[in-house]
């Protein structure tokens, strides 16, 4: 019962990013999600050290929040979890009931993720932690799943400084990767696989030698590593007109690797390395009176790997009153997205809701089109 609970838990809820083509080439925010995600020039606030380290050279006052956590749920995701539980609490549990359960997923998508995002930063300095635990799941017609489990974590140290005369910013982080989990395509034959050892031991034999050491077990795909990666990023303001300003950021200068871990003296394999990922923005002001703006951006993201381009370009706008309240909307990879932050003393609120596209290519499968909505409260600082 125990693999059991690990297969089901690893398909629908435990964590990871899944290999259905989801673009992450960094630790995503609430905020530049809820505008399309284009922020790339924008980078104003803590998001800075993970979309464009150069924003901080721009900061007009410090930061920090210590506990901020969010929770994020796709819609397909609640009816998911009810199944896995009648197959975990009834005499379900053989090969036919997770087959049942798979064929009756087939093809639709589920995400769920818990994260927290202690930063603090000042002007022209800054560090934070992204940390992540969430499952992404995409379930092929052929009855197979691309699965990617495991927590992640961020946390990157930023410098950025500011010459002629504030017009460029240009600033980088060094930051400290790592990963650990599964990242497999789980065919009918590996599920099956894993659901007669599982029946062996519940006949008795607890060791490894008493069943086929040829038969695959969950443990054999697990894999963990840290790494050291580079950031860089600049922004241009040639007028303070409007504002205008072009932004650009490097992520993994170079492509960052993952050193494997060692668990009880044997080796994990070690997680994909992440890739080199250009991205490019432009952001705009048009319309700023006493403490009220209105702010627009388009984002071009890892122009340098070879995605389809409908899955690269983010649209975002959002209106604001100082600190207080602003309000999001934008195109993320062809999909609206919209929010609001609402942010009074030590209480602050994040919201936001957008579509990640899983296909290789946005709105090619409807059934891959994910839709999501994340909450996100500052508690403490």
């Amino acid at each position: 019962m125990v693999r059991l609970s690990l297969i089901l838990l690893s398909l629908v809820g435990v964590s990871g990013v899944a290999q259905a083509d989801e673009m992450r080439w960094t630790h995503f925010g609430i905020r530049p999600l809820a505008m399309g995600n284009a922020f790339v020039a924008v980078a104003d606030d803590y998001n800075a050290i993970f979309y464009n380290p150069a924003g901080l050279a721009r900061l007009k006052e410090w930061d920090g929040e210590l506990l901020n956590p969010h929770f994020e749920m796709s819609e397909n995701t609640m009816k998911a979890i009810k199944d896995v539980r009648e197959l975990m609490s009834g005499s379900a549990g053989d090969t036919d009931s997770i087959l049942d359960f798979l064929d009756k997923n087939t093809g639709t998508t589920h995400h769920f993720a818990l994260g927290l995002t202690p930063h603090l930063i000042f002007k022209n300095f800054g560090f934070g932690i992204g940390v992540e635990l969430s499952s992404t799941m995409a379930v092929h017609r052929e009855i197979s799943t691309d699965l990617d489990f495991g927590p992640k974590i961020v946390m990157p140290f930023s410098f950025a400084m500011n010459f002629m005369q504030e017009r460029l910013s240009v600033g980088t982080s060094v930051k400290f990767v790592a990963r650990g989990g599964v990242d497999r395509e789980f065919s009918i034959q590996d599920i099956s696989a894993f659901s007669q050892s599982k029946a062996k031991e519940e006949e008795g034999s607890t060791t490894r030698t008493a069943v086929n050491e040829d038969e695959p077990q969950l443990e054999d795909y697990f894999e963990g590593g840290t790494g050291v990666g580079v950031d860089f990023g600049m922004l241009f303001t040639p007028i303070k007109t409007m504002s205008p300003t072009l932004g650009v950021s490097i992520t993994d200068f170079g492509g960052t690797p993952y050193k494997k871990f060692d668990v009880g003296g044997e080796a994990l394999g070690a997680p994909k390395a992440r890739l080199p990922s250009v991205n490019t923005g432009l952001s705009l002001m048009p319309w700023e009176k006493n403490n009220m703006f209105l702010r627009t951006s388009v984002d071009a993201h890892a122009i340098n790997q070879p995605a389809h381009y409908s899955k690269k370009f983010n649209l975002g706008a959002e209106w604001g009153y100082g600190k207080i309240i602003k309000v999001q909307s934008g195109l993320h990879q062809g999909e609206f997205s919209g929010g609001f932050e609402f942010d009074v003393f030590l209480f602050s609120c994040r919201f936001v809701t957008y579509t990640e596209q899983l296909g290789t290519i946005a709105g090619q499968d409807d059934k891959l089109r994910d839709r999501r909505y994340a909450l996100q409260l500052k508690l403490l600082m």
